[in-house]
């Protein structure tokens, strides 16, 4: 007689996957948004847990683990620019608005600082030497073609061996866009094109350069951000605080503005001058120029009685 067999038991999800699972069906299944959104907040919340360990924290098992730390660890501890944050708390916040979580209802815990979204960062000289030098492996690689060469992260994500001409010190480099960028041949600094090759050897020219998702792009840089001694002393740098330490070194290494530009991809200059900062370097030196016109208004010269003009 035939042995029957017990259908096998489906392995049960961890309780935070569960909780996401549960969220998708009952509460984004209804939703009045586009697929994509909702495609895109699950994502986020999916790897909360482990962007919260990344960030120093203890990572949670279950929405109900969540503590404020985790929140302020989420706003501080990745380097992110202030829109990747407010998206990602957006969607933390609904996730467990529907986990029925008090902390969900503290408006505090999930503000970001008004005006920090304008806030331009670069790195000086001195900093982006470090910065490399306490690099290893990819991180090297991902660092020298945005600090040395400017391009943004989802252009060095978008790189094939294929696109690099070793030979000619040159890239082929995809734009950014929804539906694909404008292609454009840049030179390579020498540095890059010896890390490049150093550690893409071995490669077919179908092999991307950098084989990482874009949160694996944020590991490398804030790993080598951290080795460097910059999450110990308070100093923040993101894949665009980068592209624009490029930009604002080369200009002051005598780069004209037209040819970095070019390199930017940008389509007017008044967007690279913006990019970089000379905008407001221009400001704050006309009022310098300003204070030498006008001259001293302390409070020494502004105490002393006037004298009376003397006579004929």
């Amino acid at each position: 007689m035939p042995r029957k067999t017990r259908p096998r038991r489906r392995p049960s999800l961890p309780p935070w996957r569960a909780a996401v699972e549960r969220f998708r069906v009952e509460e984004l299944n209804e939703a009045v948004i586009g697929l994509g959104w909702k495609t895109r907040i699950v994502y986020e919340i999916l790897r909360t847990p482990r962007l919260i360990e990344r960030a120093g924290g203890v990572r949670p098992a279950r929405p109900s683990d969540l503590q404020p730390e985790d929140v302020a660890l989420l706003k501080s501890g990745l380097g992110w620019s202030p829109a990747t944050t407010r998206l990602h708390l957006a969607a933390l916040r609904r996730f467990l608005r529907w986990a029925r979580h008090p902390l969900a209802s503290r408006a505090t815990a999930w503000a970001v600082p008004s005006g920090s979204a304008e806030r331009r960062r670069w790195l000086g000289r001195v900093q982006l030497r470090r910065l490399y030098r306490a690099a290893r492996g990819r991180e090297r690689v991902l660092l020298a073609l945005e600090g040395f060469n400017g391009l943004r992260r989802v252009e060095v994500l978008r790189l094939h061996l294929k696109d690099v001409d070793f030979d000619r010190r040159r890239l082929r480099v995809l734009g950014k866009g929804r539906n694909g960028g404008k292609w454009r041949t840049l030179p390579m600094l020498a540095e890059t094109a010896n890390v490049l090759q150093r550690e893409t050897a071995g490669l077919n020219g179908e092999s991307p350069v950098m084989p990482v998702s874009r949160s694996g792009a944020d590991l490398l840089l804030q790993r080598a951000a951290r080795r460097a001694g910059f999450v110990a002393e308070g100093v923040r740098v993101s894949h665009h605080d980068l592209r624009r330490t490029f930009g604002r070194l080369a200009h002051q290494a005598g780069m004209d503005l037209v040819q970095l530009k070019n390199l930017y991809g940008h389509t007017s200059l008044d967007q690279t001058v913006h990019y970089i900062g000379l905008d407001e370097d221009e400001m704050r030196a006309g009022l310098d120029r300003l204070a030498l016109f006008i001259g001293p208004v302390g409070k020494s010269e502004s105490a002393s009685p006037a004298k009376p003009p003397k006579g004929p």
